[in-house]
């Protein structure tokens, strides 16, 4: 593990990414909560319209950012968000919490978010190519994780002192700093711009390289199954679980924010250390960690336990994810960075269009222990298979590759 200098620009939008993240993640927290006080379905329905546009246009986001250009994209979704959110604030003045409110904003966000995830994931590589991009993506993931871990316990704070529509010019607020600083920065390393990218045979092209791409595959459904088993869990099982349990909205914001906290921890030590060279060790460690915070989850009667139970959620996720993500977009050819980054979120995403509807259903009919147990061996399976893939195996953090 080495220590690594990151390039002029970086750090400025790794301290907006603070700014912007906790305005998002306050807002979601507030979403999902004034959600659930309408029934385990519509808390679900918000979650689900949130991650649907992902599977309907995550691809084409991801080919837009290789045909114009990722900080560009960057730029014009942080504007949509912001006028999203103003939207949101003053709507919520005249009608609070309606469910029909929700489910729009729900899905306005998630519809952005489809065009700006994938060039945000590919941000850092502009900056490093090679043996420090671990580094860097960890330092992006230590500022989320700082918002993050300040963001539901704050959201369960300021629901009941500005409500919702408080909440949202806050997230207003986080766009405009990271509006100000993109327009500042010049990342030193362009990839050229793929004319063809926007076309059906320039998705489908990026579909069938990463298909033929070594160890790609494996990495994209092992990322399916963690996201798949943790997102629900955290955004969706905890507000459940407080409300079947007995804990109030700052507990349960507490208890979401451990699993950001308990990643925070692994982060910072990423982010300083650099990531581990023997890739799929860290990978399939992090796995088995997750299911072991998972299955605490399930079982915990009080807020307390349940709130360690998520930090341990959270170190697993981070050690999968510090050394699953660089090697993924090591793997990836230059010229198809947003492209394969949008099948990266995709995976992400994706499941939880099943997932989150069944996790309502389930909680309505018995309750949170089984689903959270359930998550538990989805995670231990993506161990399972980190582990048998030859091209992981062999792969180290000293693989370069160039923008």
């Amino acid at each position: 593990m080495t220590r690594e200098r990151m390039p002029k620009g970086f750090t400025a939008w790794v301290a907006a990414t603070v700014g912007a993240d906790l305005g998002s993640g306050v807002l979601a927290f507030a979403l999902t909560w004034v959600a659930s006080g309408h029934g385990p379905n519509a808390a679900a329905a918000v979650l689900t319209l949130t991650v649907a546009p992902t599977a309907l246009f995550g691809l084409l986001g991801g080919a837009v950012a290789d045909r114009y250009g990722v900080r560009r994209v960057m730029i014009a979704c942080t504007l949509a968000l912001m006028l999203i959110s103003t939207g949101l604030a003053l709507v919520v003045t005249v009608w609070p919490g309606t469910p029909i409110t929700l489910l729009v904003a729900a899905a306005a966000i998630g519809t952005v978010a489809a065009f700006h995830r994938p060039a945000i994931g590919v941000f850092p590589r502009l900056f490093v190519a090679g043996a420090g991009l671990g580094t860097a993506m960890a330092r992006v993931g230590v500022a989320s994780q700082i918002a993050g871990t300040i963001a539901p316990p704050l959201g369960g704070l300021l629901i009941g002192l500005v409500a919702l529509s408080g909440v949202a010019w806050i997230d207003v607020l986080g766009c405009a700093i990271m509006v100000v600083v993109l327009l500042c920065i010049r990342p030193p390393l362009t990839p050229a711009a793929a004319p063809d990218a926007v076309t059906a045979r320039g998705i489908i092209d990026g579909l069938r390289t990463a298909r033929r791409t070594p160890g790609i595959p494996t990495l994209l459904l092992c990322v399916g199954l963690i996201a798949g088993a943790v997102l629900p869990a955290v955004i969706l099982g905890i507000p459940l679980a407080a409300r079947e349990r007995g804990w109030s909205a700052a507990e349960a914001g507490l208890i979401e924010a451990g699993w950001i906290a308990g990643g925070l921890v692994t982060g910072l030590w990423f982010s300083w250390r650099g990531i581990a060279v023997r890739m799929w060790r860290p990978m399939t460690a992090g796995a088995v960690v997750v299911a072991l915070g998972l299955g605490g989850l399930a079982s915990a009667p009080l807020w307390m336990p349940a709130a360690a139970s998520t930090c341990v959620v959270g170190a697993g996720v981070v050690m999968f994810t510090a050394h699953a993500f660089p090697t993924y977009l090591l793997l990836a050819p230059a010229r198809m960075l947003s492209r394969f980054q949008s099948l990266l979120v995709l995976v992400q995403r994706a499941p939880q269009l099943v997932i989150a509807p069944l996790v309502g259903a389930g909680v309505a009919a018995t309750s949170t222990g089984p689903m959270l147990a359930f998550a538990g061996v989805l995670a231990l399976f993506a161990a399972f298979i980190v582990a048998s893939d030859a091209t992981l195996r062999s792969f180290t953090s000293a693989t370069s590759g160039s923008a």
